[in-house]
Order: C-alpha cells, then sequence, then structure tokens
C-alpha cells in the first residue's frame, strides 16, 4: 500500500507538472526584435535609396522578464508604413509618395490599401536556419515630412502562439527597436501641425513611437 501511494504521488507530481501555471508577470510579455534604417538621415532627397533590414535569432530577448525565449518559427506579421505629417491632416496613404522595393520572391510582404485610404504592407519574416530576416528599400518620390514606422501586428489579430516556458494567461507583444534606440528624429514631430505628433507622442514616446519603430525625416527636392 505504501509503494502504491508513492507511486500515486509521483504520478500527480508528473500529471500537475505538465499543466501550464499562470503567471504573475505585469502586463504582457515584451519581446523585442532589432531593425536597422539607413542611411539614418534627417533629410532625404527625392531619388534617395531608404534601406531597412531586420534580421535576429530565434532566440528572441524579452524584456519583462529579463530573458531570452526560443522563438522558433513564430509568426510575427511584420507591417510597415508612412504617414506625411506635413499639415493638419495626416495622409495615411504616404507610401504612395514611394516607390517600395521588395524581393517578393524571397520575402512574404504584400501591400493593403483600405477604404480609409491607408497603405500597408504586411506579411512575415522568412525564417532559415534558426534566423529571421526582412529586407525593402524606399524611394522618395514627393516631398514632405513623413513618419515611417515598422511594427508588428503580435497580438493584435486574436492570434494566441505558443513558445516553450510561455504562461497561459500572459499575451504575447513585440517590440521593433529601430537603429539599436537612437532618436530617430523623433523632434521632428514637433514641426508637424498635427496635434497627435507635436503633442501626443511626446507624453509617452517609448509606447507611441520607439517600441513602433518609429523614424521621422524631411523629404526634399
Amino acid at each position: 500500500m505504501k509503494a502504491l501511494n508513492i507511486i500515486i504521488c509521483l504520478f500527480l507530481l508528473s500529471f500537475f507538472s505538465c499543466i501550464k501555471k499562470d503567471c504573475q508577470i505585469d502586463g504582457s510579455y515584451q519581446f523585442e526584435i532589432p531593425a536597422t534604417l539607413s542611411p539614418a538621415k534627417e533629410t532625404y532627397k527625392i531619388g534617395d535609396t531608404i534601406s531597412i533590414s531586420s534580421r535576429f535569432s530565434d532566440q528572441v530577448y524579452e524584456a519583462v522578464t529579463d530573458q531570452f525565449y526560443p522563438l522558433v518559427d513564430f509568426k510575427f506579421y511584420p507591417t510597415f508604413e508612412l504617414n506625411e505629417i506635413s499639415d493638419s491632416i495626416i495622409d495615411q496613404g504616404a507610401l504612395n509618395n514611394f516607390e517600395v522595393i521588395i524581393d517578393t520572391v524571397k520575402y512574404d510582404l504584400t501591400e493593403f490599401i483600405y477604404s480609409s485610404g491607408s497603405v500597408t504592407y504586411d506579411g512575415q519574416y522568412l525564417y532559415k536556419n534558426g534566423v529571421y530576416s526582412l529586407e525593402y528599400k524606399l524611394i522618395p518620390k514627393a516631398t514632405g515630412l513623413y513618419d515611417f514606422y515598422q511594427s508588428t501586428l503580435v497580438g493584435g489579430i486574436g492570434e494566441e502562439q505558443d513558445f516553450p516556458g510561455k504562461c497561459r494567461n500572459i499575451d504575447t507583444r513585440v517590440r521593433t527597436i529601430l537603429n539599436d534606440r537612437a532618436d530617430n528624429n523623433i523632434d521632428l514631430a514637433r514641426n508637424s501641425p498635427n496635434e497627435l505628433y507635436n503633442t501626443w507622442i511626446f507624453n509617452s514616446p517609448e509606447e507611441r513611437f520607439t517600441y513602433l519603430g518609429g523614424y521621422i525625416f524631411y523629404v526634399e527636392e
């Protein structure tokens, strides 16, 4: 009987150890992935080439727990957009003012044009040999003050993906860290007549700009 009780206890211990526990984490997981915009300048000329590149291992840093997790073949849903903020009314279709160059054989990115007039490119990273990658180029065709964002749609599309060590009660979010936390010309936003840019983003610049992979620049002739 004693041996049977021990066996039962071991079975229960094994069973419950396989059940994911709830974790006490403040808010959501906040994974951070890098991206680079180059050359990094305040002002470009029409016809200049702006390159965006993102490449990182599937061992991804998470800021809340301060540790790395294996995100193997994870769906990040990268997205990028451009807004012209030269006027009080934001032009969310400002990608039309740029030539977008993407190797669509290699990278899964598709243009989306919404009824509101906004334009984005959405898709997935290329995942190969434990490394995620994404590259594209932008060539400006019109002058103005522009706000670029490269972010991800993880957590915003209703899909909750699993990964080793994940707590079942915690949502997953991803921050895009552009140019290794450079200021990315955020002060140029004060030159926009739109209050969202000259005031609102400065009330919480990390959440409303930095973690969204934001970059502000002028295009001149």
